[in-house]
């Protein structure tokens, strides 16, 4: 591809120089594995971003549930957008809104199984506007809004591979190729690593399809999704005939993901004339 350059913006969280992160929380981020990293439903908004486990707002999370009283106190209102409830729009996020969810799900009628997983999904949501900015107010000593003090923080995958605390120069020579930084032997080629992210992401639509009805659009959407997928591999095999190093390795990532695929297309039959559960 001829590429001379890339975007980096997830290893800068290990610079102090580059990003404001407390000390607990840079820890964190610095033994961070791939588990450590989820995609989550986090985000009052309902959009997707990945997570780092056991931040300090999300050990606030799970004791304030512990506490039979989830949800944030939702101090700020920054994303206070939901009228499902209430005529004042209100935050997915604040105990407010988690009451009035909760109990419509519990009397709702039904199946159990059903509301733990629909109850789970309120349950996630964490309150961003006070836990992105914390990590400032911590590092430099400044007051907390509220008094409310949990951190949250948002890193892409590819923090697993690194595990440094690094100055800025240091960075920047990893960045250029006078030094690595990267932690992880293991690390996978960048078109392996985002057509796992794709897989996984496949997998996670087909589980949530068995709990509801599939209609026409989304079977179609699902089978575009796979034939994308497997129509991806098939170019990246091709383009593996001219790779100079890591071509072994690279097939061999190629494989296991298509056979993971036929192993989707065997257990929800993709093909078939719906989707159905295994």
């Amino acid at each position: 591809y001829f590429i001379e350059s890339t975007g980096w913006g997830t290893p800068f969280l290990l610079v102090p120089e580059a990003t404001t992160v407390d000390e607990a929380t840079l820890k964190l981020l610095s033994d961070a594995k791939e588990a450590d990293i989820k995609l989550s439903k986090s985000s009052p908004l309902g959009v997707r971003f990945y997570n780092l486990e056991n931040t300090t707002a999300q050990i606030e999370k799970k004791q304030r549930i512990l506490n039979g009283k989830p949800g944030s106190p939702c101090t700020e209102k920054h994303l206070a957008f939901n009228t499902e409830f209430t005529e004042k729009p209100i935050c997915t996020a604040s105990h407010k809104y988690q009451k009035l969810k909760i109990t419509q799900i519990e009397s709702s009628g039904l199946s159990m199984q059903e509301q733990e997983k629909q109850v789970n999904e309120v349950l996630e949501k964490e309150c961003i506007c006070v836990g992105l900015s914390n990590a400032a107010a911590i590092s430099y000593d400044a007051p907390f809004v509220n008094k409310l003090n949990a951190v949250s923080i948002c890193p892409g995958p590819n923090l697993a591979n690194f595990s440094q605390v690094v100055s800025l120069q240091t960075m920047v020579d990893h960045i250029y190729g006078r030094t690595n930084i990267i932690t992880n032997p293991n690390r996978p080629h960048v078109f392996i690593a985002e057509l796992k992210l794709y897989i996984n992401y496949l997998k996670e639509q087909l589980e949530d399809v068995q709990r509801e009805n599939c209609d026409a659009k989304l079977k179609k959407y699902l089978l575009n999704f796979y034939q994308n997928l497997q129509s991806g591999i098939t170019y990246y095999r091709q383009l593996s005939e001219k790779m100079v190093t890591g071509k072994n390795d690279f097939q061999t990532a190629l494989a296991l993901a298509d056979a993971e695929l036929l192993i989707i297309n065997s257990r929800y039959q993709i093909y078939e004339s719906e989707v159905i559960t295994p």
